[in-house]
């Protein structure tokens, strides 16, 4: 087997430059630990995959989609995929067969790999939509060959492999705005984001790291397992996992970087605060993904002090961060307004705010419009969509589609999306100002703000909310935005409900949520 480059300059470089390093060191392994991979394994087991899949009929260029749980396996499709040329589409463990279905004609896939969990929803989808090679991943049944097979019978030499510039992952978005687009990250991009998020998440190569994210994200395995096989990390797979088993396996396995999803923020955090020696090993915590309460934020950073690591990516950025925070905005004297934000951009990374006119706005913190970001991490634009491609990919720059300020020293705050700004009566309202506005009040657990519309107003706001009890009613929310908001910004309407809709990435789903709300008596915004 040839000597990988110094420079990893494509996906294969990074599990073989690793094992170069240290083979017999673990790479891969299962929360119990009852499952591993080393990095010379790893590297092995995925070169002779990328034979088995050029032998089975596959071409460089052509699609491989991963409809998985999560696996030690999973890493292994994505490399073995990249060092055959292949490009591995993703598609959401959670998805039921309709998703799926337009994933597979999308973008086109010759391929489908799926687990057992999944098994069942093969048979539902559309007649002709399964590609004609299907691979069964850790004993799945009804596929054409086995992916042991595939390893088991092929040579450990590598093929030809792609360029650094070639896709080699159709990210699909999560199609809030529309159905969803795939993100065409190149082998130069996912390269490049690896280096980019070790310098974010404050990595070493001897990080252990404790992956809270399914591999099924779009964003996990480019900006988090591939980052962590690149510098040798060991990346322990947490599966399905609640707070208390996530912090039993940081202090087993002595955990140093880990994630936490807006969902198990506060409940992280009071474990912690009641016992830290139960984060003794961590080096950092991240949060990202998802707007997160800075009340909760500040409670997160109580805990672990500057450990905490908040940042804003994105799909486009191949998952990762394209701003983040640092040790020293946690410093004394704090200034709490940096909860508020996503911290300066990342390495690497450049930002601008644009108007409506496409003209840049001042740095001044006031100043609210489009976020724009350039990075060595960005996709190359959108598979088969040309007209969405040079609408948002404009003359280097990603027109991010977030609503945001950026203040004189860098710090950038998140409004909203673009398309889910309501303009009532002339006024933009973001609906995130709205739902932190609420949930200052005691028994709200969860709040969705969406604009519905109005015969005179264009657009209402109308406040979804879950709570704990019977309070608040809705008097008592809209008259608590009432003393906090302009008039205009107050819900029109309150609407509770058992539980709202999020996305498979558990992002607040808004257009679920128009759609549920959608039924309800019409608001009536009080003057």
């Amino acid at each position: 087997m040839a000597d990988p480059p110094a420079d990893p300059a494509v996906i294969g470089d990074l599990v073989a430059r690793s094992a170069e390093r240290a083979p017999d060191a673990v790479a891969l392994m299962s929360r119990d630990g009852s499952d591993t991979r080393t990095f010379a394994e790893l590297d092995e087991r995925s070169t002779r995959l990328a034979r088995g899949l050029l032998a089975a009929g596959l071409e460089p260029g052509d699609r491989i989609a991963t409809w998985m749980e999560d696996c030690l396996s999973y890493p292994e499709v994505y490399l073995g995929a990249a060092k055959a040329g292949l490009v591995v589409a993703p598609i959401n463990a959670r998805f039921v067969a309709a998703e799926a279905d337009y994933l597979l004609e999308d973008s086109g896939a010759r391929a489908l790999a799926w687990t057992p969990g999944v098994a069942a929803r093969i048979g539902e989808l559309t007649e002709g939509r399964l590609p004609p090679i299907t691979v069964g991943v850790d004993g799945a049944a009804g596929a054409g060959v086995a992916l042991e097979q595939l390893i088991a019978g092929s040579p450990a030499a590598l093929p030809a492999g792609p360029r650094p510039d070639d896709i080699a992952i159709l990210g699909y978005t999560s199609g809030t705005t529309g159905r969803p687009k795939g993100a065409m990250l190149s082998h130069r991009a996912v390269v490049a984001v690896g280096r980019q998020n070790a310098v974010s998440y404050r990595l070493s190569a001897h990080t252990v790291w404790g992956l809270t994210g399914s591999m099924s994200f779009v964003a996990v395995v480019p900006a988090h397992v591939l980052c962590g096989i690149g510098i040798g990390a060991r990346l322990v797979m947490m599966g399905r996992y609640d707070v208390e088993a996530l912090l039993a396996t940081i202090a087993r396995e002595r955990i140093t970087f880990t994630y936490v999803p807006s969902p198990l923020l506060g409940e992280f955090a009071a474990a912690i605060a009641a016992d830290p020696d139960r984060a003794a090993t961590l080096h950092g915590v991240m949060h990202s993904a998802s707007r997160a309460d800075p009340g909760e934020l500040r409670a997160l950073q109580r805990a672990v002090g500057d450990r905490l690591i908040e940042g804003w990516g994105m799909t486009e950025n191949c998952g990762g961060l394209a701003t983040v925070t640092t040790p020293d905005d946690y410093a004394p004297p704090l200034r709490e307004e940096v909860f508020e934000t996503v911290g300066r951009a990342a390495a690497g990374v450049a930002i601008k705010l644009l108007g409506e006119d496409g003209e840049e706005l001042p740095r001044d913190g006031e100043a609210v419009g489009e976020l724009a970001i350039r990075s060595p991490a960005q996709a190359s634009g959108y598979w088969n969509r040309e007209e969405a491609t040079a609408a948002t990919f404009v003359d280097g720059w990603f027109r991010t589609g977030d609503l945001g300020s950026v203040d004189r020293e860098g710090y950038v705050r998140i409004a909203d999306r673009r398309t889910d700004l309501i303009v009532s009566g002339g006024m933009n309202v973001y609906p995130s100002e709205v739902e932190q506005c609420i949930r200052e009040l005691p028994g709200v657990r969860e709040v969705g703000v969406v604009g519905l519309p109005h015969e005179r107003w264009g657009q209402a706001v109308v406040a979804a909310v879950v709570r704990d009890g019977d309070s608040p009613d809705e008097a008592e929310i809209v008259e608590h935005c009432r003393t906090r908001m302009a008039s205009f910004k107050k819900p029109a309407k309150v609407v509770f409900l058992p539980e709202l809709p999020y996305t498979s990435t558990l992002k607040l789903a808004r257009a679920k949520l128009r759609e549920q709300l959608a039924g309800k008596e019409a608001p009536k915004r009080a003057e």
